[in-house]
């Protein structure tokens, strides 16, 4: 092991030593607080759009109506309902399997991420898989 222990490390958290108790949070990444903002969520979900935008005739009204549900609900930051978020996703790559891969990438950004429960965890490794 070499003598510098950051050595070639990118990112994280080191702690070494005595630590006491101090209060507060270790963030190793981004820490999402309170509410994200409009332009965040319209960024983090701009290829959604983009996909629902393309869908075809027949589902676009549909698919536009479980986005912006989504967006609606996602709006909510913490707050926001898990299930809720998982069954719009479903609805969405439901109606525009082409959304799918859309979707995955929407929520690995670090806002909508953070937002992500057990249920929508589920949906999304289900769609990971299609």
């Amino acid at each position: 092991m070499s003598e510098k222990t950051d050595q070639g490390q990118s990112g994280g958290v080191n702690i070494t030593g005595s630590v006491g108790s101090v209060g507060g949070d270790i963030v190793g990444r981004d820490k999402i607080v309170g509410v994200p903002s409009a332009a965040a969520l319209d960024d983090a979900l701009r290829l959604v759009s983009e996909a629902v935008g393309a869908a075809p005739p027949q589902a676009r009204p549909e698919a536009e109506a479980k986005l912006a549900a989504l967006k609606q609900e996602v709006a909510k930051g913490k707050d926001a309902n898990d299930g809720v978020i998982a069954k719009l996703v479903d609805g969405l790559v439901g109606l525009i399997p082409a959304a799918a891969s859309a979707v995955v990438s929407a929520f690995a950004t670090p806002i909508l991420g953070g937002l992500v429960g057990p249920v929508t965890s589920f949906v999304l490794d289900k769609v990971r898989g299609q």
